[in-house]
């Protein structure tokens, strides 16, 4: 097994115990940017994550250069061999697309995308996005958050048995931006942000198109640094 260093919940905590300022958002774009390519990799092969959080992304620090790496396959699925007429209970719900917590037996590999928009979200502000003791409430939250899908939007399996999700009031807008200003995320950061936590799976970004976006291809005077060669590192069992 290669070596790696701390989780990413380790670092995030860390730093908010020791009273350190988070991420930057030139740090933050950087460990996006990783992980969006790392979700491409995999997507490519026909292989979904289905449980990417900071608990099972791997850090290793070299200077002012900060590299991820994506873990714990355990959850992985095969696009290829996976049934799409049965659901699969896969995730951990904080960082689950809202197709997943409905249930949705036709999700596919950009419930990665929605994750790595909370791991984005949680890098900024140091607080879970959507926290929640369990589906209903997360449900709620999302959507009094994003915006309730409108009848001609994607809305598979609202009030499913098993699930009753007191609907939001209706919001033509989503509130999204009030949570990440522009103080603390870039117009050009926000739409990347926007994109991956899109409700509609079909009109969330998926991995190759989010890399496109302006906040990767235009560095605008905040480059974004080559990812080094990590070397050799503390195995995982020696991280406490």
């Amino acid at each position: 097994m290669e070596f790696a260093g701390p989780s990413l919940r380790k670092v995030l905590n860390k730093r908010i115990r020791l009273g350190r300022r988070l991420f930057s958002e030139r740090d933050v774009r950087s460990i996006v940017r990783q992980l969006l390519a790392g979700a491409e990799a995999m997507h490519t092969h026909g292989i979904m994550h289905c449980d990417i959080k900071p608990e099972n992304i791997l850090v290793v620090q070299h200077g002012g250069s900060i590299v991820v790496k994506i873990g714990d396959y355990g959850a992985a699925m095969s696009t290829a061999e996976r049934d799409p007429d049965k659901y699969w209970a896969a995730g951990t719900w904080a960082y689950s697309a809202p197709e997943m917590l409905l249930e949705d037996p036709r999700y596919d590999t950009r419930v990665d995308l929605w994750s790595i928009g909370c791991v984005m979200a949680e890098l900024l502000t140091g607080n879970k996005l959507f926290p929640g003791d369990g589906i209903d409430e997360l449900l709620y939250k999302i959507f009094d958050l994003l915006g309730t899908p409108g009848e001609r939007e994607w809305w598979p399996a609202f009030g499913s048995p098993g699930h009753e999700v007191q609907e939001p009031l209706w919001r033509a807008h989503q509130r999204l931006r009030k949570l990440f200003p522009k103080k603390l995320l870039s117009k050009e950061g926000f739409q990347v942000l926007q994109g991956l936590l899109t409700c509609d799976p079909s009109r969330r970004l998926d991995a190759a198109a989010a890399l496109r976006l302006p906040w990767f291809t235009d560095t605008g005077g905040m480059p974004v640094a080559a990812v080094p060669e990590t070397g050799a590192l503390k195995p995982l069992s020696s991280v406490k």
